[in-house]
Order: C-alpha cells, then sequence, then structure tokens
C-alpha cells in the first residue's frame, strides 16, 4: 500500500515541484536588481557574432548612434520582443534611450526578461541584464570602420546561466534562438548603415567561472 501511495503521488508532486520553480524563475525576488557573471550558475558562454558591411553610406559612430535607438525593433520578435519598461520605446513615440533605461523582454514567446541599457559610447553600446532574466551578464554591440564604405559589426555576450532550468533551456534550444536574435539584429544594423553584408561569423567559447576572489 506504502508503495503504491508514493507511485500515485509522487508525479503531482514533482509536477508541482517543477511548475513552483519555473513560476519563481518569472517572479524572482528583486527582479530589476542588476546581476552579473557571480550572479549565475554553470560555465561562462562567451559568444562573438560578427558581420562585415560593404557600401555602407554611415560610419560606425552614426551607425551605433542609431542602433542605440532602434534594437528594440531590430530584433525579431519571436526571439526576443522588446518593449520600453518605464516608458513607451521612442518607435512608439517615448523618449530616447539612454544609459539607465529599462527594457523588458519576452523570450520566444515564453520567458520574461529585463535589461537595462548601462553604456552607450560613440561606437559601443552594452546591456546587462536585470534578475529577471535567462542570463546574468552583458550583450555588447560595437562598431568599427573598416575602410571607405566599410564597417565591422559585432555582437559579444559574455554571460552564465540566471539559473540551472535555464543553463538546461539553453543548451536544449535556447542556444539557436540567441543566434537568430543577434545575427537578425547585425543584419538589421547593416540596413541601417546603407550597406550589404559581405562576410559573417560566429564564435562560441565556454570556460568556468572562477570568482573574483579566487583569482
Amino acid at each position: 500500500m506504502r508503495d503504491l501511495f508514493r507511485v500515485a503521488f509522487r508525479p503531482p508532486l514533482l509536477l508541482a515541484a517543477a511548475l513552483g520553480y519555473t513560476a519563481y524563475l518569472q517572479n524572482p525576488r528583486d527582479p530589476l536588481r542588476p546581476t552579473d557573471l557571480p550572479d549565475g550558475v554553470g560555465p561562462v558562454t562567451q559568444r562573438l557574432y560578427r558581420v562585415d558591411v560593404q557600401g555602407a553610406a554611415l560610419d560606425a559612430a552614426a551607425v551605433t548612434a542609431l542602433v542605440g535607438q532602434r534594437l528594440p525593433d531590430l530584433a525579431p520578435k519571436v526571439t526576443a520582443w522588446f518593449r520600453g519598461l518605464d516608458a513607451p520605446l521612442p518607435s512608439q513615440g517615448g523618449p530616447p534611450i539612454r544609459p539607465g533605461t529599462r527594457l523588458r523582454i519576452l523570450l520566444t514567446f515564453t520567458r520574461r526578461a529585463r535589461v537595462q541599457m548601462q553604456v552607450m559610447e560613440p561606437t559601443r553600446l552594452r546591456l546587462r541584464t536585470l534578475r529577471l532574466h535567462a542570463d546574468a551578464g552583458t550583450v555588447t554591440f560595437r562598431a568599427l570602420d573598416t575602410g571607405p564604405g566599410a564597417l565591422r559589426l559585432e555582437i559579444e555576450t559574455v554571460v552564465r546561466a540566471a539559473s540551472w532550468p535555464d543553463r538546461a533551456a539553453y543548451l536544449l534550444a535556447a542556444h539557436l534562438f540567441q543566434r537568430l536574435n543577434w545575427q537578425a539584429v547585425l543584419t538589421g544594423a547593416a540596413h541601417l548603415s546603407g550597406g550589404q553584408v559581405a562576410a559573417r561569423d560566429h564564435r562560441t567559447r565556454e570556460y568556468a567561472y572562477v570568482p573574483p576572489a579566487a583569482r
């Protein structure tokens, strides 16, 4: 009888625990706290996406300024649907995106996420994750003038998974959606420049996280 009880009630209990933990991931404590590598789990994942552009009408600084305001619109909604957190997006009549601007994202229509614009420099932008995100770390956009009408555009992500379920989701499918998302953003940035993509590159590296105090 005891064994029958265990068999009958273990699956519902496991399902309830899984649903409860999923609900916690979607509603963590202090959801808008900025996070970095120490806040994640597992290895550090560093991904670099790159496109070389020919025939650009704008230089690196002009493209970076446009991407800084248009990045939420360049990402495909199926992979990352951006909206303003504290105000509407510039394309919706809201104020310009500035350092400190917070954005909300729906990742693949299933996972809520929050990020904050941290750095806006002439040829570099950086987004930092907030606690309500599947990752902990940064996303950096860079633009470089490589010749007359030629640009190199890059997006680099340096993150750890925010939780072990998020790590499992990354290994199963999320890494593919991430790649589609950031490659689409770079393609959109190339079009904003007035040029065409001449070459693409993508690299992924994972390495063990070493806490700062242990270095």
